[in-house]
Parts: C-alpha cells; sequence; structure tokens
C-alpha cells in the first residue's frame, strides 16, 4: 500500500499481521494501537490474514477483544471486521474467520449467484447480497442509545464532572459487574443504559454528596460493544455461526451469509429466538418498498433459519424489471407483473403467454387479460409479455399539398373531400386534376386508384382504411427555371427565374452593384432554340450588350431576362483598391503604409518611413510575402517531392505555409536606389529591419557551443577554434553560415586544394554538422568480395601458367 501509516511503517504492519499467527502473537503487538486504521492494511494482508487464521485456529472473536484491549477504535475493529468477512466471501477456499464455529457452504449454494440455470433470468434481490457498497453495517458512531442492554464485555466511561472529577473505563465482567473505584463491584448485567446509571450514581452520592445539589454530574457512556453470537442455518449461502456486534441486525447477518442460496426463499425468513419464531420476514417488502420493518435487532443466540423457496416463477419480455420472483400462497399473477415494475409502453396486454413444467413435459397456457387478476401461477412457470402489433386500426395517411399532412382516423363512409377538409383544406398550388390513391389490398398487395378532384366522384371517394392520399404540387411537375448573375455584384449565383423578372430586378434581388462595378457593357448570353446543328459557326448563343449605369432607380435599359440568362457585370478597370504594406524595426516611423502607385520599392518605403536608424541591422533585413500558391501549385510540389524520393515533407510543409521569407541586401538597396535588389512591393508585404546583433553563434559538432561577442578580423576557424574546435565526428568539409537576413553560405572549393570560407558579419550563426554515418560492408558482401577476388587470382595464375 501506498500510503503512510502514522505510529508504524507498512512493513511493520505486515510484521504485525505475520506475528498473529505465532505462539507469541498477542505479545507481538503494539501496546498502544489508538492510532491505527483499518484502511492502513491492504487487501493483500488481509488476505494473507485469512489464510494463517485458518491454520491457527484463531477465531475472529479473540481477534477482535485483543485489538481493543490495545485501544484501537471499535469502528475501525468493526469496519476491519466487515472486509475480513467479505474478503473471506470472495475466497471460497479459506475457513471463515468470522466465524467461531463451523460455517460450511450449503449443499445447494453457488456463491454469489444471481442467476437462476432454470430460466436463465436474474433472481429479484440476489444483487442485494452481491454489492459490497450495501453491507447493513450498523453505525457505532451515534450516540449512546438509552435502551442498550448492557452486556459481558461491554465497556463503558464512568465520567464524574463538576465540583468533583473522575474518570473511569470499566468493562462488564463475566460475572456482570464492573469494578468501580471506591465502590467496588456492581452488578450492571441485563441493564439499559438509563438504569445502569441510576443504579451507579445511587452508589457514587455516598463519595460525591454534591451530585444531589446536581453541583456534580455523572454520566456514562458506551465505548465498546459487546459480541454476540447468531446461527444461520436452511437455504443459505453459508451456513454456520457468526460473531457480530451486539448492533447488529437481520440484514446485517443475512448479507455476511451470503443471503439465500439460489432456491432459498426471500419472502419467509424465520428469525427464532428462545425456541419460538418472533420475526418472519419478507425482504420484497424492502426491495421494493424500502420498508425495514423486518430489519430487527439480534440478540445472543439467535437463530435464522432460511427455508426453501416453494413457489418461484420466471417473466419476462416487455416488463420494466425481467427477472425470477417467488410468490406467496395467495398471490396471483398481477402481484408478479406487480413486483416486475409492470408493462412497458409497447407491451401486448390482451393475453400473457406462458410454459408450464408436468410431470412429464411442458405445455404453454395462455391467460387473457381478464383472468390476470385471479390466475394462480405454478412453481417453475415461465411467462413472456410480447409487443404489440405493429398494425393501426384506423389509420389513414395524407400527403402533398394539404396545410395539416400527416395520419388521421377514418371513420365508415368518410369521404375524399371530409379528409382533406379534417387536414384544413387544400394549399394554393395543389394539384387538382390528378391523386394518386395507394391501397392495401387483403392480401397485402398495393393498389394505385387516380381521381379528378374537380369532379363530384373524385370528391366522394370513400376511403378506407391504410390509405395513403398524395396530393401534388403543381410545382413538382413543372421544371425549375434559373438564371445566372456573375461578375461585380455582391451576391453572385443562381437564382430562381419566374416570368417577369427583369434585369433591375434581379440586381435588387442579388445586393445590388458592387464597390467596383460599371454598369457598362453587361451582357447577357441567351440559349437560342434555333441552332443550326450543322455548321459549325452557327452560334449555340445571343449575347445582348447593355450599356447602364450603376443607378438602379433609372428604368431605361432595363430589360425581361428569360429562363436560363447568364448576365456577366464587368468591373471598372480604372479601379483599384488600396494596396497596405508595412515596415517594422529600427526605422523612424514603423507602421502600415498605402502605396502610392504600383511602382513602388523597398527605398520608397524606406524612405516614406523617415529612413533606418544608426541601430538598425542592414544585413539582417527581410522581407515577408503572402503565399499565393493555390491547391493545384501545391500538388505539383508534392508530385514533385514524391519523383525525387523526398519523404521527409519538408518541401510541401515550407509550401504550405501562408507566407514565405525573402531574403534582401537592404544595404545594396540603399546605396542603389531602383537595382534589381530593390523589389517591388505588393500586398501585404511587410519588411523587418532588426536591431544590429553583436554576437556570433557556433553550433553543432564543437566541443562547446557558444555565443560570442563579433570581431571584425575574426575568421570563420577563430570562432570554431573558440567553441574548442570541432568534434570527431564533424564533417568539417561542410561547415556553412547562416546571416541575419536568413541567407546561407558554406566553405567552397575553388582551385585544387584552395578553399574560399564564408565571411561572418555580426549575427552570423556558424553550424558543425555531424558526418553521416558510413554502413559497414555486411558479412555477405565480404563473403562475395573475398570470392571474386579468389577467382580473379586462380585466373590470372593459370593465364601465367598458360603462357610460360
Amino acid at each position: 500500500m501506498a500510503k503512510k501509516i502514522s505510529i508504524f511503517s507498512s512493513k511493520k504492519v505486515t510484521l504485525v499481521l505475520f506475528l498473529f499467527f505465532s505462539i507469541n502473537l498477542f505479545a507481538q503487538l503494539p501496546a498502544n494501537m489508538s492510532n491505527i486504521r483499518s484502511k492502513d492494511i491492504s487487501d493483500v494482508q488481509l488476505q494473507e490474514f485469512i489464510k494463517k487464521a485458518g491454520a491457527s485456529g484463531l477465531s475472529e472473536s479473540q481477534f477482535q477483544d485483543e485489538l481493543l484491549k490495545r485501544g484501537m477504535n471499535p469502528s475501525e475493529v468493526a469496519i476491519l471486521k466487515n472486509r475480513l468477512t467479505q474478503a473471506t466471501t470472495l475466497t471460497s477456499s479459506v475457513p471463515n474467520p468470522v466465524s467461531e464455529s463451523r460455517a460450511s457452504n450449503s449443499p445447494n449454494d453457488k456463491a454469489n449467484t444471481t442467476y437462476n440455470a432454470n430460466y436463465g433470468g436474474a433472481i429479484l434481490g440476489a444483487e442485494l447480497f452481491s454489492n459490497p457498497t450495501l453491507s447493513f453495517e450498523p453505525d457505532l458512531r451515534i450516540a449512546t442509545p438509552k435502551n442498550y442492554v448492557l452486556g459481558v464485555s461491554d465497556k463503558i466511561l464512568l465520567d464524574v464532572y463538576g465540583v468533583n472529577l473522575s474518570q473511569q473505563n470499566l468493562e462488564i465482567s463475566p460475572e456482570g459487574t464492573v469494578n468501580i473505584k471506591y465502590v467496588g463491584p456492581l452488578y450492571i448485567n441485563g441493564l439499559t443504559i438509563e438504569e445502569a446509571t441510576k443504579r451507579i450514581n445511587a452508589k457514587l452520592i455516598k463519595l460525591y454528596p454534591e451530585l444531589n445539589s446536581g453541583k456534580t454530574k455523572m454520566q456514562i457512556t458506551l465505548t465498546g460493544i459487546k459480541s454476540i453470537k447468531v446461527i444461520l442455518v436452511g437455504a443459505v449461502k453459508k451456513q454456520g455461526t457468526f460473531t457480530l456486534s451486539s448492533l447488529a441486525t437481520l440484514f446485517n447477518a443475512l448479507f455476511i451469509s451470503g443471503g439465500p442460496a439460489e432456491n432459498g426463499s426471500y419472502r419467509n425468513i424465520e428469525l427464532i429466538r428462545n425456541n419460538k419464531i418472533i420475526q418472519v420476514a419478507d425482504l420484497y417488502d424492502f426491495l421494493l418498498k424500502a420498508d425495514q420493518k423486518a430489519n430487527v435487532g439480534l440478540k445472543d443466540n439467535d437463530v435464522i433459519r432460511i427455508p426453501f423457496a416453494i413457489t418461484k416463477v420466471n417473466i419476462d419480455g416487455e416488463v420494466n424489471r425481467p427477472g425470477i420472483y417467488e410468490l406467496q400462497r395467495n398471490e396471483t399473477l398481477a402481484d408478479v407483473l406487480t413486483f416486475a415494475g409492470g408493462y412497458k409502453s409497447l407491451a401486448y396486454k390482451a393475453r400473457i403467454t406462458g410454459v408450464r413444467n408436468t410431470d412429464f413435459d411442458k405445455r404453454v397456457i395462455d391467460i387473457i387479460k381478464d383472468s390476470i387478476a385471479y390466475f394462480k401461477p405454478q412453481n417453475g412457470d415461465s411467462y413472456s409479455i410480447g409487443g404489440i402489433i405493429d398494425r393501426f386500426q384506423n389509420r389513414v395517411v395524407i400527403n402533398g399539398t394539404v396545410f395539416k399532412p400527416g395520419n388521421y382516423a377514418v371513420e365508415k363512409g368518410i369521404t375524399l373531400d371530409q379528409l382533406i377538409k379534417k387536414a384544413e383544406g387544400l394549399r394554393e398550388d395543389a394539384y387538382t386534376e390528378r391523386v394518386i390513391i395507394i391501397r392495401t389490398r387483403e392480401d397485402l398487395t398495393k393498389e394505385y386508384i387516380s381521381v379528378n378532384l374537380n369532379t363530384q366522384s373524385g370528391k366522394n371517394l370513400l376511403i378506407q382504411k391504410e390509405d395513403v392520399i398524395n396530393i401534388s404540387s403543381i410545382f413538382d411537375i413543372k421544371e425549375k427555371f434559373s438564371v445566372t448573375i456573375n461578375g461585380a455584384v455582391r451576391k453572385p449565383g443562381s437564382y430562381g427565374f419566374e416570368d417577369s423578372l427583369s434585369l433591375k430586378s434581379l440586381l435588387l434581388m442579388v445586393g445590388g452593384f458592387a464597390d467596383n462595378a460599371t454598369g457598362k457593357d453587361i451582357e447577357i448570353s441567351r440559349r437560342k432554340r434555333d441552332v443550326e446543328v450543322n455548321s459549325p459557326q452557327s452560334p449555340i448563343v445571343e449575347i445582348i450588350k447593355i450599356n447602364d449605369t450603376t443607378d438602379l432607380a433609372l428604368f431605361a435599359n432595363d430589360i425581361k431576362l428569360q429562363a436560363f440568362d447568364v448576365i456577366s457585370v464587368k468591373v471598372n478597370p480604372f479601379y483599384k483598391p488600396q494596396i497596405n504594406v508595412s515596415i517594422a524595426g529600427e526605422v523612424l516611423n514603423p507602421g502600415t503604409y498605402t502605396l502610392q502607385n504600383r511602382s513602388e520599392r523597398i527605398s520608397d518605403l524606406i524612405k516614406r518611413a523617415g529612413n533606418t536608424l544608426y541601430t538598425a541591422n542592414l544585413e539582417g533585413a527581410k522581407l515577408i510575402r503572402r503565399n499565393y500558391l493555390s491547391g493545384t501549385d501545391l500538388e505539383t510540389i508534392e508530385k514533385i517531392a514524391m519523383s525525387s524520393k523526398d519523404s521527409s515533407g519538408i518541401l510541401s510543409n515550407q509550401e504550405r505555409k501562408p507566407y514565405r521569407e525573402i531574403s534582401i541586401a537592404l544595404t545594396n538597396i540603399m546605396n542603389q536606389p531602383g537595382s534589381f535588389d530593390d523589389i517591388l512591393l505588393e500586398e501585404s508585404d511587410q519588411i523587418i529591419i532588426p536591431m544590429k546583433d553583436n554576437m556570433v553563434s557556433v553550433y553543432g559538432e564543437v566541443f562547446k557551443q557558444i555565443t560570442i561577442s563579433y570581431e571584425a578580423t575574426k575568421k570563420l576557424k577563430n570562432y570554431i577554434y573558440d567553441a574548442g574546435g570541432v568534434t570527431a565526428s564533424s564533417n568539417k568539409q561542410n561547415i556553412f553560415v547562416i546571416y541575419p537576413n536568413g541567407k546561407a553560405s558554406n566553405i567552397k572549393h575553388t582551385f585544387l586544394f584552395f578553399r574560399k570560407y564564408p565571411k561572418i558579419t555580426a549575427g552570423s550563426r556558424i553550424f558543425v554538422p555531424k558526418e553521416p554515418e558510413k554502413k559497414g560492408t555486411d558479412s555477405v558482401k565480404a563473403g562475395l568480395i573475398i570470392s571474386s577476388i579468389s577467382a580473379f587470382v586462380t585466373a590470372a595464375a593459370l593465364a601465367y601458367q598458360l603462357t610460360k
């Protein structure tokens, strides 16, 4: 276990539990166990205790009494005892440690059985005794009840307070007495707390006269409760004698024993005291009504007898709680339905079908609805509640152009016209000349009937159940026409065509002209219906051109449109939106600027921004430009990567970025405005001019990665020496430098063994790559090479011999 124990570690707890089973068991326990908690002992340690206890003959009573003597809280002892009981229930091969005498399994016991093999359903109440969260354990932390009857082994605290002070912990001896200081033995066995208080008070008045005046008061409190023994017999999962708390109840004893066996009764459990039945418990009162009147307190030597169930039946199907139920002598099938929670909403209630066992075979029984209330089930009956028939007695369906389509009840003699009125009448778009009625014949085949609602015979047609009436709309049988408008309008697209639709009406429907539109050269492309199909030059559309303004209030040039017209509204070629760019970093006035013309360059923007500051790092300047690659371009890039067997994805990932970094030579741009380096600016361009960085960084395969100050006289090798030099795994031939503006340079071979090293500037980053691993020659290849060499040597030797 992971938690830390306050008095002794978990290892010591394990040691203590092990010592329980030695000869000097109790001598090894800690003298003070007041701070020990049940949770400090793990389940594994409990299982070990169960095994050792069975081998040593240690009883629960001895274990419990010793823990109480050493100061362990009674409630913690009870919790530990309950855990021992549950652990024993789950370990059928280990003797029951909480039973002082035998606790053998019943011959009919199937531990924790919740299903009956004869029926296949759940036994009502079985889950009650297999639920570890419901133990009916008595609450030991409640105030001492006045009517509690004291007995042997009970412990009390005698507290005198007020003018006189005294406290004594007393335990009732086997003789039924407590030994009170200065009073001597006093018999209180069999007295209630209230009666014992009066008897002790009468004795203490002689010692404390102030008890009469009330200046001194006396109180007794129950600190440790006695144990009682109860015997469970009959059809119970675990028979035997069990030691329980004196506050335990009938349900608590049933839970510890595992409850009734598979064939045990849940409804006639007998509590026998002094050879008399004082209580017959029906667990169905608790299971179905939460009534605990049968959960009475137990006394020492009580006997609980569970008889065999006489009548058990099974019910399944469309009930709320299918399962196996036990019946009393006078209960009927209606009571079984009540136990099962009643019918579900789709249950077939006209008849219940059952199966009954005879002396030789089985037979089917049918119980009609009127007989359910007095039908007496027999032991072993099984009843099934089916679902209702998926069919309507008086339904008719009307669909289409009525105001309230759907299902309707049909009465005998109702006509089609009357049904339409029930559906709140026809809509204005109803097509009345042909209404289709789908009728189901007696053999379930379909018949299609067409009627004209404009005739009397059509209106008076008699409707039958399960008829489906479909009334179409005039728009359902009419082709849907549309017109399309493109170009400089606010909402381009296709729109439904109606007769009398005009050009300017359509422009109003689409929200009017866009801001960059011109009313001139509007083109209407109209379908031709007289195309010369044998002439390739025959026009297939008619082009109508309209020169107008963007004023929709003028009715001039407003022409009627036809179905399938395509309207194209031209963009004003002299209308251009603003082009915004930005500059950030080391300039006098960073911010966003609007280009005055399309020929402005980087140098023009820097001048407008007040030129660069003295802190500007011109070599580190860069241009950020929006990436305009389309989906088709990206597909092409991915195909190129695949063809070059590049599985890294670096190329496509780079091109998918919404922007691109462009290195610029700002020093050349400032010295030569308008040169090739002075790039023309585009929408959303951003120029970033960083502050001067007088540091140089060295990364990669060097002995110490460093960042040091820039010195103009230093070369590449000097900075690498400052980093301790390159390592043995470095690739010295491919050292490269990345400059602040994003450009990169590496070592170049000029002539023979001469090399040109990159120039180092302020803000540069030097990278020393790692030498790629060389794959060694495997044994197979080595063998082939050796064989080839041997063959060559042999051939050469033969050739030499032949030439001699």
